[in-house]
């Protein structure tokens, strides 16, 4: 690399004014997604929720059959709110406090919302 004083002068000039467009740029590239206003479900949708599970939790593993846990239930966002998910009842999901807290803010697999779908088809 060069050391003369015009290198550096420009070198210098590069510095100050791409670094803080760069900064700029991954700012506002990191914007936040939209979030439903209302956080939490309230009761008649978890209600709702609940009575279309038929008061139990839906998580089913893939090789096991459905959780048989029917009380400490929640009622859950299937796309995160932290994610955008909408707190609505296409959105919800009845789940016992273990497979909740398993689940955290994991978005799930399109198979494991098909296989969802699927289910409540059986039993709704």
């Amino acid at each position: 690399m060069a050391s003369s004083p015009d290198s550096l002068i420009v070198l210098t000039a590069i510095l100050l004014i791409f670094v803080p467009l760069a900064v700029i740029a991954h700012a506002i590239g990191r914007r936040r997604r939209w979030r439903d206003p209302q956080r939490l479900f309230t009761w008649e949708q978890k209600r709702t929720l609940l009575a279309r599970a038929r008061w139990r939790c839906e998580h089913k593993h893939p090789l096991w059959l459905r959780c048989r846990a029917t009380t400490g239930l929640q009622a859950d966002h299937i796309v995160p709110w932290s994610r955008g998910g909408a707190t609505a009842l296409l959105n919800g999901a009845a789940l016992c406090q273990r497979h909740n807290a398993r689940k955290s803010n994991h978005m799930p697999s399109p198979l494991y919302q098909w296989r969802l779908r699927q289910r409540r088809r059986k039993y709704s």
